[in-house]
């Protein structure tokens, strides 16, 4: 007993000097094997050390001499079943040893096969369960029994081997084994196949270092079911600081993987929107450049000849809805990609008056046919801000555009302004037109709302334009903004950072 004890001191100062952790050895495996009659054919030093005999006493004894005799019946059922089905598992039994000692083990049968298929016998691993309750005992000093029993996250207590010693009450509900029957398995026998691996690698990580790192790996259930999970474990040691086991608090992590799975098939399901709705549009696109280049040219006299009236009016319809539909599939695929968050912004130096006399250029036409009135103001002094000039137009030219619609023929009056205001140039689009209530405005930038269908029939138009206003000015680091009320007009207001804003675009 002396040479052992000093035996242990040594190893764990060779562990000191070698920076490992201090290590107290846990029981080996006890390991026999017998043939269909019950006869012990093999076993390791282990189970016969254990039971107080030589390997050579044990080979050839009956399994049922390692038995107590009042245990002597109960045994005998085992062995039938065990004939019978070809399998037991974790079963607890008493052995007696050569100075009729008893110890309790918990046993499992792997059964033996001929190149038949026939059962010619089983190897059958014992575990002390002696260990098991000293370690269990030892546990419970050191827990919070209330905290570890009634936790709503799973529990278990392995020791330095993995075999698992203890688990509360979360643990058993969840894998659905009683812990009778979890207690003295291996902690492999509880992880899905996909995760074995990396949990040997933990396993012998932590037996090599000590340190236990968090992990995630997969649980198998009773049912063959399985699920994920994240394991933390906290180290045990004994009273002379040596590392015996640890406990390890196991969160199931099957909410959050099914809403990463419902997350990544989104992803999958915009890409293919995305996809789509480029493929739709460009095919839209495709056609309506020679629509509107050829009717645009048949306007004009000195290109294709001079039109009747009746035929230009019909040219002219023709042009008016080809222009309506590129406008909407235009602003269709901006409003996915402000969705998704991938419209493209290229912030460059703008001069303000270029910008407000390129726009006023654009609709002169326009203006003049309906007998409107369009003015620009702005601050001569300061005319350069920092900004996606394309994408600003496109704000404009789509307010411009609103206001146009919703003006009275031959007394409408538009006035566009610019004007500094502290670190944002504010940009203004008033008009005299129908107005909007109260009541409508707070709903107006929303996708897809109009504010009376009736007009939306009249006028055309989606409901996305706003929509798409107020996205581009937010990516661009502003705010838009409307002040108006039924038969008093509209201003539209809307603002964006002199010095530029850092946007996610397409290419980041």
């Amino acid at each position: 007993m002396t040479s052992t004890i000093e035996s242990s001191i040594k190893s764990l100062e060779r562990a000191d000097k070698e920076g490992r952790p201090k290590i107290r050895s846990t029981l080996p495996e006890l390991y026999r094997s017998i043939d269909v009659g019950g006869i012990i054919i093999d076993c390791n030093e282990a189970y016969a050390k254990r039971l107080e005999y030589d390997v050579d006493e044990v080979i050839g004894m009956s399994l049922f001499q390692h038995s107590p005799k009042e245990d002597q019946q109960r045994m005998l059922e085992l062995f039938e079943t065990w004939k019978k089905t070809g399998k037991v598992y974790n079963r607890r039994i008493n052995l007696i040893t050569k100075h009729n000692k008893i110890v309790k083990v918990l046993l499992t049968a792997n059964n033996r096969y001929n190149t038949g298929g026939k059962l010619i016998g089983s190897a059958t691993i014992l575990r002390d369960i002696s260990e098991l309750k000293t370690l269990q005992d030892l546990v419970k000093l050191r827990k919070y029994e209330s905290l570890y029993e009634n936790s709503p996250d799973m529990y278990r207590t392995v020791n330095y081997r993995g075999i698992i010693i203890d688990c509360n009450k979360a643990y058993e509900d969840r894998i659905g084994y009683t812990k009778e029957e979890i207690i003295g398995t291996n902690l492999l026998e509880h992880t899905a196949s996909k995760s074995i691996s990396n949990m040997r690698v933990n396993m012998a990580s932590w037996r090599n270092t000590g340190k236990g790192t968090t992990s995630e790996i997969w649980i198998k259930k009773k049912n063959g079911g399985e699920f994920p999970a994240i394991l933390t474990p906290t180290n045990l040691y004994d009273d002379d600081g040596a590392l015996i086991g640890r406990n390890v608090v196991i969160k199931d992590m099957t909410e959050l993987y099914d809403t990463k799975q419902v997350l990544d098939e989104r992803e999958k399901i915009d890409q293919l929107k995305e996809e789509f709705l480029s493929i739709v549009t460009h095919e839209l696109k495709s056609p309506l450049t020679p629509i509107l280049g050829f009717t645009q040219a048949l306007t004009k006299p000195k290109l294709l000849g001079k039109l009747t009236p009746k035929q230009l009016d019909a040219v002219n319809i023709i042009l008016s809805n080809a222009t309506r539909l590129k406008k909407l599939i235009g602003d269709l695929l901006d409003a996915h990609k402000l969705e998704l968050g991938k419209m493209r912004f290229d912030q460059k130096e703008i001069i303000i008056s270029d910008l407000l006399s390129g726009i006023q250029s654009s609709f002169d036409y326009i203006v003049k046919e309906k007998n409107i009135n369009m003015d620009c103001e702005y601050n001569e002094k300061t005319t350069t801000i920092i900004s996606d000039k394309d994408r600003i137009e496109q704000v404009l030219t789509n307010l411009i555009y609103n206001a146009i619609d919703f003006v009275p023929k031959d007394i409408g009056e538009i006035k566009i302004t610019a004007e500094i205001m502290d670190t944002f140039m504010k940009f203004t689009v008033q008009d005299n037109g129908l107005g909007i209530s109260k009541e409508k405005q707070d709903k107006l930038f929303s996708k897809f709302y109009q504010t009376d269908t009736s007009q939306t029939r009249k006028h055309g138009g989606t409901g996305l334009g706003l929509s798409i206003c107020k996205g581009i000015v937010e990516n661009l680091g502003g705010k838009i903004y409307v002040e108006s009320a039924k038969n008093m007009g509209s201003k539209f207001y809307f603002t964006i950072p002199i010095h530029g804003n850092e946007v996610q675009n397409e290419n980041s």
